[in-house]
């Protein structure tokens, strides 16, 4: 081996030993980058003819393991789902439970019932019947506020994805231009110009992004491109360019799509469509699950409570009245309910069951005995088959025999109209022909008439957004049907509290309710569904809290074993730092020795 040989090989040498402690220099700074991977030189023996010539840089690998990285990824988009959906349904409890300053929902059932307890025990007491109006006000107004907080719930999860697409969209834009970047690198060898600390860059990027979805990702081994999907295998990025992902019309809140991004960075006019139930885990998915699953549940689950309530208590009010009775009554069901006053009644499904019903009627003084009454024996029956319209009603009872006023010549009878309110709603009125005298209401045996048609109503609306009470009652509580008609004279009785008793029974009462919002159809008092709602809202709050427990730690188990595979480890990195001082030491000598032995061989020419 020739001396010029001998300074090749501790001149590589020299070169290696440089990369190496520069390698070393560069991952003790970046120890506590995050997404940092160790980076390591890989030298390889260079020989001739059999004969070694020194040592040659062959790369700078980064230390990652393609695995665990996709673990990471994934642990990623699971974390951001149960971290999300935790954070929603923490919300949702306190809407349910801490709407109103005196509980959930199901407390103010189980107070507003104990306050007609207290009414049935006296029912002349003003205080009392203010009491229970006021009591039914705050259920009311809890329900509404219920309605309402979900919607603000919903509206917030529909937002936040618009405030998340922004850094969606810079992410993607910036893996796009990463894989770029890394391309033209073309293996490089320098430090600093290998390209790893852009892979680096570009996994912390794509990391940040499984954050929002569940990715699919794979890379080109020929450009070191990195090629990213949704689960359905909607494209998101690739070697040839990426896509913005914006909001597109839907029904009844926006949805997404993905338009490309064209090469003068225009967007494609196409708008590809992602279909919210092909994503099963990351941030968005957990916030197309509260606004379209998990807050319609309980808006369903809250409506269904709201109409058995209001069914079942206003049926009740129906069968009894005042004390003192009213000179008029109006029915409240049929408002939005009937198109007209001349529709048939027997065609709408909201009044089934009214065909061939009964009721009582009696016209009392102020003190409420009886003038004129169909009690015991004379009920107003309706037909056995329509068409029967309000009109048709009100005509059958003008026409009775024993209380219609213009049966009776217009003295001492009920005048019955079929009107149509200022919202051009119509509703049915009976009143005593005589101002001084009053009427009273009572159920004939057959049928629901009272009830179907709403008289006594002390519940208003058509859902949970709108459940109030009659302002009748705000005005004078003493309006509450607390009293029945006698069935023996057909009279009222000021120290009546039967209906008062069968209003506060309600509350041990077992109902139907339909299956609604993921709960299954149940038969339960008004207080025990309420407490489902919120037991089965507990159910899936403790399941999102297993899963955020679950997801944090799987996401830091794989985390750690990235770190024990990819991390820095400064001691580690100093002893190597060592090894390759004495290696470029050595180098140093080789070349020395060899330059010393050069000058003594031309010094011996001379």
């Amino acid at each position: 081996m020739s001396l010029n040989s001998a300074l090749r090989i501790g001149t590589s040498g020299l070169n290696v030993a440089q990369s190496g402690l520069a390698t070393i220099s560069h991952n003790v700074v970046n120890a506590n980058s995050p997404g940092f991977s160790r980076q390591i030189v890989q030298p390889s023996a260079v020989s001739i003819n059999g004969f070694g010539t020194g040592v040659q840089l062959d790369g700078i690998q980064r230390v990652s393991d393609r695995f665990i990285a996709l673990r990471t990824t994934m642990a990623q988009s699971d974390a951001a789902y149960a971290s999300t959906r935790k954070t929603y349904l923490d919300t949702l409890e306190g809407v349910m439970t801490g709407s109103s300053s005196e509980g959930g929902v199901e407390a103010i059932v189980a107070d507003f019932f104990g306050s007609i307890s207290e009414l049935a025990n006296e029912p002349a007491n003003s205080a009392l019947k203010r009491n229970v109006v006021q009591r039914a006000e705050l259920l009311t107004r809890t329900v509404r506020d219920i309605q309402s907080d979900l919607v603000v719930t919903a509206n917030g999860a529909d937002n936040a994805m618009t405030a998340e697409l922004d850094n969606v969209n810079q992410l993607l834009k910036d893996i796009s231009d990463l894989n770029a970047q890394i391309g033209a690198f073309n293996g490089g060898l320098a430090n600093g110009s290998n390209g790893n600390d852009l892979r680096d860059a570009r996994d912390q990027k794509v990391q940040d992004l499984a954050k929002q979805f569940k990715l699919q990702i794979g890379e080109n081994s020929g450009s070191g491109a990195v090629r990213i999907t949704l689960e359905n295998g909607r494209r998101l990025v690739d070697e040839s360019g990426y896509v913005q992902i914006k909001r597109v019309p839907g029904s009844p809140y926006q949805t997404l799509g993905a338009q490309s991004v064209l090469v003068d960075g225009s967007l494609s006019p196409i708008s590809l469509p992602i279909d919210p139930g092909s994503l099963t885990s990351g941030k968005m998915k957990a916030l197309f699950d509260t606004r379209d699953t998990l807050v319609p549940n309980l808006q369903a689950q809250l409506e269904n409570m709201t109409d058995v309530i209001r069914t079942e208590f206003n049926k009740v009010a129906s069968q009894g009245s005042s004390v003192p009775p009213v000179r008029t009554l109006s029915s409240t069901t049929t408002q939005g309910a009937v198109a007209g006053v001349g529709t048939d009644l027997f065609s709408l499904p909201a009044f089934a069951g009214l065909a061939g019903s009964t009721l009582h009627l009696s016209v009392t003084n102020s003190l409420g005995q009886p003038v004129v009454t169909t009690q015991p024996s004379s009920a107003i029956t309706l037909p056995g088959a329509g068409p029967f319209s309000l009109t048709d009603l009100a005509n059958l009872i003008n026409a009775n025999a024993t209380v219609g006023n213009g049966a009776l010549g217009g003295v001492n009878g009920v005048v019955a109209q079929a009107l149509v309110n200022g919202n051009g709603q119509p509703y049915l009125q009976l009143q005593a022909a005589n101002s001084s005298q009053r009427l009273v209401l009572a159920g004939g045996g057959t049928g629901d008439m009272l009830g179907t048609l709403g008289m006594n109503s002390l519940f208003t609306g058509s859902g949970s957004a709108n459940f109030d009470i009659d302002a009748r009652f705000i005005q004078n509580p003493e309006l509450l049907p607390t009293a029945r008609m006698r069935s023996t004279d057909g009279g009222l009785s000021n120290l009546d509290n039967r209906n008062a008793l069968a209003l506060a029974a309600l509350a041990d009462t077992k109902f139907s309710f339909s299956a609604a919002g993921g709960m299954g159809s149940q038969t339960v008092t008004f207080s025990g569904y309420g407490g489902q709602m919120i037991s089965n809202l507990s159910v899936v709050i403790n399941d999102a809290k297993d899963r955020v427990t679950f997801t944090t730690n799987v996401s830091n188990q794989i985390e750690q074993l990235r770190s024990e595979i990819s991390g820095v480890n400064v001691n580690e990195e100093l002893a190597q730092m060592m090894v390759y001082q004495n290696s470029f030491q050595a180098s140093a000598r080789i070349i020395s020795v060899t330059d010393q032995l050069l000058q003594e061989l031309v010094n011996m020419i001379r």
